[in-house]
């Protein structure tokens, strides 16, 4: 299968292009090692082992390569269901996995072991036993070495859901401890992950690191889109608060904003200033914002792409309604915010240029609020290459 044909299944199975395209370009820009660790329990394996598999495979035709762990028990299951050979030879072979894989011995080290079965074009896949290491310190010691900041866990009883709308809890940030809403039940292998994920978290610094509980079914959902499939478990964002340059990297400020848009940046808006600005600790995401005599102007609301699946947008809108009020903004037409910006608004106007938004102010000054939102300078240039 061509590589062209192996991105339209994807985008076929996500139903997500354009971040599809996006997610992959950061996964090909990683180390190859470095790209996620993924584990799945035993009776994953068991019962959903070709939904898994056939994800895997279309990884593997697009040269991305998951650290796999497994229980040993689980490959005990796989030598007896699947092929022996690491890899098929007839093609006709609905029991093939469908991709080369290599079993890491525990006695080599493991990033060059890893490298050495990538360069191999074979999945790693490292077999685990709980009676000699617990799975949070055998996850933390590889994601240490491997510099993953990516774990995926995956079961068949899926992510965490709401118990009365039954709507996946996507993005949980934590602090100290797993706060759980109210109501909520979870399986034992929902515990574990709860608990993996507080052990994982209470010693990883790394503000991009986190893990993930999805299903055998969705993986593919769960990595190329921005809503994801899982539950994803991340340290809380820090989200810093300036008032002048002092301590700002303008060079990356920029870069993030021009990234962000996917255009490039005038000269002009170089020499302007910013009156406040939000922005989160690893320069993913950030709001500058200006201070004018009818209230605060949102003058760019940047989010990385992929931070956008990561609630890092969310924490500096919150950050931006605590601290700057009144508050008003304008949009392209064909920006795709725009459908969240409507649902949050008090009020929009629009013309051919321009989508004009606020929240917080005087009906009396929205026909001037709208003249000054038009009268700002175009700040872009065209699209990036």
């Amino acid at each position: 299968m061509k590589s062209k044909d192996i991105l339209s299944r994807v985008f076929e199975i996500t139903r997500d292009p354009r971040d599809g395209l996006l997610f992959l370009k950061e996964f090909q820009s990683l180390s190859p090692e470095s790209f996620a660790i993924l584990y799945a329990d035993s009776e994953t394996i068991f019962e959903s082992s070709e939904a898994l598999f056939s994800d895997l495979k279309l990884l593997y035709q697009l040269d991305l390569f998951p650290f796999v762990v497994l229980e040993e028990d689980s490959f005990q299951y796989l030598k007896v269901f699947f092929p022996l050979e690491q890899m098929a030879t007839n093609a006709t072979d609905d029991k093939s996995l469908g991709f080369s894989y290599e079993i890491i011995a525990r006695e080599k080290p493991l990033k060059e072991a890893v490298r050495d079965s990538i360069q191999k074009k074979k999945i790693p896949i490292l077999l685990w036993n709980d009676e000699t290491e617990k799975l949070e310190a055998v996850l933390d010691r590889c994601r240490s070495i491997l510099n993953s900041a990516k774990i995926i866990y995956v079961s068949i009883d899926g992510p965490l859901k709401d118990p009365i709308s039954g709507k996946v809890k996507s993005i949980l940030q934590l602090e100290n401890t797993f706060q759980l809403p109210a109501g909520f039940s979870i399986t034992e292998t929902q515990k574990e992950f709860v608990h993996l994920s507080e052990g994982l978290l209470s010693k990883i610094e790394d503000p991009k690191f986190s893990i993930v509980l999805t299903s055998p079914f969705t993986l593919l959902t769960e990595l190329f889109t921005v809503k994801g499939s899982g539950t994803l478990v991340k340290r809380k964002n820090k989200i810093h608060k300036y008032e002048s340059t002092d301590g700002v990297n303008m060079e990356r400020l920029f870069q993030l904003i021009g990234e962000s848009f996917g255009k490039k940046l005038k000269p002009n808006f170089f020499q302007t200033q910013f009156d406040v600005l939000f922005l989160e600790e690893s320069y993913r995401a950030c709001a500058w914002m200006q201070k004018t005599e009818f209230g605060y102007l949102l003058s760019k609301f940047a989010v990385n792409g992929v931070a956008r699946g990561a609630g890092v947008g969310r924490d500096i809108w919150d950050q931006i309604l605590e601290n700057c009020n009144p508050l008003f903004w304008r949009s392209k037409p064909d920006n795709t915010i725009n459908k969240w910006y409507m649902s949050i608004a008090q009020g929009i106007e629009k013309d051919e240029n321009w989508y004009y938004y606020w929240l917080g102010v005087d009906r009396t000054l929205i026909p001037k609020i709208i003249e000054l939102l038009q009268s700002q300078p175009e700040d872009f240039e065209s699209k990036l290459p």
